[in-house]
């Protein structure tokens, strides 16, 4: 057996109570969680990672289906499926 080491820690009940839900869901425990983050932890030079809070993509999507749902848009695509039309149709 590997040499190991208890680690108590004090962290606040519903912190604890949630993660060790989500843990339980993703079929793991707090124990391997722990050991995940300190190995890394050491592994890594930086110890501040930023998360991007803002769901980009779903405002680009949200951007995306306002503009191509507009008036201007859909003369445009109109104007264009012409054009293409026209390429075909002369077979250029």
């Amino acid at each position: 057996m590997a040499d190991t080491a208890q680690l108590n820690i004090r962290i606040p009940v519903s912190i604890k109570s949630k993660a060790q839900d989500k843990a339980e869901k993703i079929g793991t425990n707090l124990n391997f969680l722990i050991k995940m983050f300190l190995s890394k932890f050491i592994m890594q030079n930086d110890i501040v990672t930023f998360q991007q809070d803002i769901h980009t993509d779903k405002i680009f999507d949200q951007w995306t289906k306002e503009y191509f749902m507009s008036k201007e848009s859909k003369k445009t695509t109109q104007q264009i499926n012409k054009h293409l039309e026209q390429i075909v149709k002369n077979g250029k």
